[in-house]
């Protein structure tokens, strides 16, 4: 909460803030919890068990709830608002024994400083958190992939709008919220399933036909690559293609033409802020992994200067999406 209370609107170190608004704060100690907005929606963080944060994405909350998940009644944890969604395809407030959209923040805790880094690439709509091991840790050495470089238990997220022809940049509702393999019900002490390190759920507060998400059209979003040529996976190619990060509908009421097959109606309706797909991943070679070995890097995620736009190596996904990076170049935001 302090990282994305700091980085997104009061400013980090000699940075301004990148010009997300306070929604409301609760300081209680031990049941800590925070609403930040970038005016198209609210991700509110919710402190839950020791080490571990409830998500939740809004169009608006209009009384915010008190304590903590798990150790507090939910009725009263749970925020009132409009338009409330806690996981994929669930909306709020539901109950104690759904899925909760969760970040499990062990490695953040005091004495971990060693092992853990963090950086946000944000702008007034969109904020990618990262966490990783920081430079010079053994899990960072020349030859490491991406991977190996993010612990299972290290956080990352996704969270504001997308670049869409459907939905407008500061749409009421272009909020989505991305987030690793976490999806725990609220009686969990902490959530500690699944791997953090690759963005596993995807979820937002509007369809590509700009209506709220509802369960009877099973709203599901997914990201996904192209599917590139295998030059690709030569990082010494002079022709190097930067590729968007397509986001796809899959809802029972996405747009296709009636003789096109449900199986084949996926609706690609927006890309990813600030990510390019810049290699293919297989599992023999990885890009960066031969990148950084020819350019003689000293540490696996160390930025790389490609098609004149400066890249943080990253992987967005398990398999297909591996060979990211991530940049603050305004075009591609």
């Amino acid at each position: 909460m302090d990282v994305m209370k700091a980085c997104l609107v009061d400013g980090y170190g000699s940075k301004p803030g990148a010009g997300w608004t306070l929604d409301y704060e609760d300081t209680t100690a031990g049941k800590r919890r925070i609403g930040i907005s970038n005016g198209n929606g609210v991700i509110e963080f919710v402190t839950w068990g020791s080490y571990s944060l409830g998500l939740f994405i809004w169009d608006s909350i209009t009384t915010p709830g008190v304590g903590r998940i798990r150790d507090d009644a939910f009725s009263a944890v749970m925020s009132d608002g409009v338009n409330g969604w806690k996981h994929e395809g669930a909306p709020a407030p539901g109950d104690e024994s759904d899925e909760i959209a969760g970040l499990y923040c062990y490695g953040f805790r005091s004495g971990e400083e060693s092992n853990i880094a963090w950086t946000v690439y944000a702008d007034d709509k969109a904020a990618w958190l990262l966490s990783h091991y920081p430079e010079g840790h053994s899990n960072t050495e020349p030859g490491d992939s991406i991977n190996s470089a993010k612990s299972n238990y290290y956080p990352q997220l996704f969270m504001g709008a997308l670049k869409s022809d459907d939905l407008q940049r500061g749409g009421a509702g272009n909020f989505f919220l991305g987030y690793g393999g976490i999806g725990t019900s609220a009686t969990s002490g902490n959530a500690t399933s699944g791997n953090q390190g690759n963005m596993t759920y995807f979820f937002g507060l509007r369809t590509p036909v700009d209506t709220a998400p509802a369960v009877a059209n099973s709203p599901q979003y997914e990201p996904a690559g192209f599917e590139c040529n295998h030059y690709l996976r030569n990082p010494l190619s002079s022709a190097r293609l930067l590729l968007p990060v397509l986001v796809s509908y899959e809802g029972a009421d996405a747009p296709k033409p009636a003789s096109l097959s449900s199986s084949y109606a996926d609706y690609q309706f927006a890309v990813l802020p600030g990510v390019a797909q810049i290699g293919e991943h297989n599992s023999q070679t990885f890009f960066w992994v031969g990148y950084n070995e020819n350019r003689g890097a000293p540490w696996s995620l160390q930025p790389a200067t490609i098609g004149g736009i400066t890249w943080m190596p990253w992987s967005i996904g398990a398999v297909n999406l591996q060979e990211c990076g991530i940049t603050d170049n305004a075009d591609w935001w």
